[in-house]
């Protein structure tokens, strides 16, 4: 008896239309693991040198944000409905969840080590770190889908969904394990099993869409190259089962040998290959499948985004709903009085009392009590109005006091979405800088390969070069530095020590000196090795000695966070703190020169600094702020200094 076929899961599929000039199509998104292969490899390379800075909610998907010393931000997708890829377009979510906080006390400042498929499925595994203090990202892009984090020993550190099923137990705390896969690898084919999948199957796109992992269009794919209908008995591939085998490990092979990102027509409607298709018209061809993803899928993760209404907004809506609703009735209260205070008037003026009664009629007292005269009507009228007036002055009391708590209750919305800043750098800027008292820029390594760079790419004969009297120290660069005032000699040798291991040792000074840029080799005197990063240096030393060990940091008028001497800060920032070494987590150092300079700039271009730039600006290891300026106050002496 054939076995039922399995049904395909909707969370798989992402069906919508498109618009290509006059024709209307329909795009079916179904990742394969051919994709997911071909995806790892795009977030490898993407990701290489980065860390995570922040991550964001987009409904059931997550928005990860990597930062790239000297370089552009990154960020990738995902999603335990579509998949993960890195994207140019997804713009950053001011909602959050709870466990895309979760996410972020696992992974923010974690660096990205490697991206690979798990069981070549649709299941990414991201790793961060190394050695037993890594950390995984798992996302199982499959129905029902899932998003788990993980420690080295595959220890649920958080998931999106627990499972506590007989057959899978995922819970924080327990062990991590790969869904059980129910069809063959297309990859690991055998004769064999293409055997035992005919004699179940009644039809031959049955044998190979229900018996390997593939997705409908590459079952077609694989029946095409055999010049097999899918609506064929099965028993036409008999006998030819080593072909069948061949042909799906030949198609895994292509594509992960050799992705070739592509859009198809396909009869359920536009669907992503990664080989081009003998069986499908191919409508255009990318550089990536993350560019694919980020075109169509992107779309469909974001029209899924649901907000929730919490209880304090349903109350605020309803209160608001009542308070127009008696704004309105005090409106119609106020019109109707002043209605019947003018029928009043006529009533009282017309000449016999039946016609006074008439006016009562029309004021809806008809059937009320009797009256002798004009006067008396119109008294009767005027009371029905008085009677209006103090229930619209009811109204108008209660719309007020409802409206206080409105105001004062509900929350202002944030802007649900932001466009992610991609500021194009200044060369410089990669390095550590700042611009002299007189004017000139002057750029420091941050470390061995930012030397090497820096001197070998951005020195120039007008230049010199600056280096710390001991061990650990970066190579500053002063543009134009032949004509160098004794003042900026001053500056950038204090920089120089600054950011050198100085810092992370505790001194209080250092000395410093400079050379001509012809005094600078990279080669090694004979029978010596030089490091990547250093230099000889050959000739006399200009001497700068005994330079504080101290910087400033501060906030330019664009908003970016400067550090340097502060005499250069000074002019250069509004607001700007200065430092000394100190025994101290830089993370936590950090935090408190961000709340420093937030606190001085006000709420002008420092209101909102970003810890990451701030860390990156200062030197390496914890300080203490010594003292605080601002432009319109003197320096002040911090508390922990």
């Amino acid at each position: 008896m054939a076995r039922k076929p399995a049904m395909t899961p909707k969370a798989t599929l992402s069906q919508y239309s498109l618009s290509n000039g006059e024709e209307a199509l329909t795009f079916m998104a179904e990742l394969s693991g051919l994709e997911v292969f071909a995806l790892t490899k795009e977030i490898e390379s993407g990701l290489s040198g980065t860390y995570v800075k922040n991550v964001y909610s987009l409904g059931d998907s997550q928005v990860l944000r990597f930062g790239r010393p000297g370089g552009e931000d990154v960020c990738i997708v995902a999603s335990p409905r579509h998949g993960v890829w890195v994207s140019r377009k997804v713009a950053e979510r001011a909602e959050t969840t709870g466990f895309t906080t979760r996410l972020r006390q696992e992974l923010v400042r974690e660096r990205f080590a490697t991206a690979r498929q798990l069981n070549r499925d649709r299941i990414f595994d991201l790793t961060f770190g190394d050695g037993e203090g890594a950390k995984h990202l798992i996302i199982e892009a499959m129905s029902p889908g899932n998003i788990i984090v993980t420690d080295s020993r595959s220890r649920i550190l958080a998931a999106q969904s627990e499972v506590r099923a007989p057959g899978r137990r995922l819970v924080r705390g327990g062990a991590y394990s790969a869904p059980a896969q129910r069809r063959k690898s297309p990859a690991a084919a055998t004769a064999g099993d293409v055997s035992d999948a005919v004699g179940r199957e009644k039809t031959a796109g049955g044998a190979v869409g229900r018996g390997f992992s593939l997705p409908k269009k590459y079952v077609a794919e694989v029946l095409s190259r055999l010049r097999v209908e899918e609506s064929s008995s099965s028993s036409v591939l008999r006998g030819r089962e080593d072909e069948v085998a061949s042909t799906l490990r030949s198609l895994v092979r292509e594509a992960e040998g050799s992705a070739h990102p592509c859009v198809c027509e396909t009869p359920g409607g536009e669907d992503i290959f990664v080989v081009i298709p003998h069986s499908f018209n191919v409508r255009r061809r990318s550089e990536s499948v993350s560019e694919l993803c980020d075109e169509f899928l992107l779309e469909v993760a974001t029209s899924e985004v649901r907000t929730t209404e919490t209880q304090e907004d349903t109350r605020a809506r309803q209160l608001e709903a009542t308070v127009s609703k008696l704004r309105a009735q005090h409106e119609g209260l106020v019109a109707e009085a002043a209605k019947l205070r003018g029928l009043a008037a006529r009533a009282r003026g017309v000449p016999t009392v039946s016609e006074a009664r008439a006016y009562m009629d029309l004021a809806g007292l008809k059937g009320g009590r009797e009256v002798a005269s004009q006067e008396s009507a119109a008294s009767a009228i005027y009371d029905r109005a008085k009677d209006l007036e103090s229930k619209a002055d009811d109204a108008e009391k209660t719309a007020d006091a409802l409206s206080k708590k409105t105001a004062g209750g509900r929350r202002p919305k944030s802007k649900a979405t932001k466009e992610l800043r991609r500021t194009k750098q200044e060369w410089y800027e990669k390095f550590r800088w700042f611009t002299t008292s007189s004017g000139k820029l002057a750029v420091g390594g941050r470390d061995a390969e930012s030397n090497s760079v820096l001197v070998k790419r951005h020195l120039e004969g007008e230049d010199t070069v600056y280096h710390a009297d001991l061990f650990g120290s970066p190579f500053f660069v002063l543009k134009g530095g032949r004509a160098q005032t004794d003042e900026e000699c001053a500056e950038v040798a204090q920089a120089t020590v600054a950011f050198s291991s100085a810092w992370k040792t505790g001194l209080g000074a250092a000395d410093a000196y400079w050379v001509s840029p012809d005094q600078v080799s990279t080669s090694a005197p004979s029978g010596e090795f030089l490091a990547r990063g250093s230099f000889v240096i050959r000739g006399r030393k200009n001497f700068i000695p005994h330079n504080l060990v101290e910087v400033a940091v501060g906030v330019g008028p664009d908003g970016k966070v400067l550090s340097g001497p502060e005499s250069a800060i000074r002019r250069m920032a509004a607001a700007y703190v200065v430092m000394r070494p100190q025994k101290e987590k830089s993370s936590e150092t950090a935090k408190r020169v961000k709340k420093d300079l937030e606190s001085l700039a006000g709420g002008d271009e420092g209101a909102h600094l970003s810890l990451d730039e701030v860390l990156r600006m200062l030197p390496s290891g914890g300080g203490k702020v010594l003292r605080k300026y601002t432009a319109s106050a003197s320096p002040t002496t911090s508390r922990n200094a």
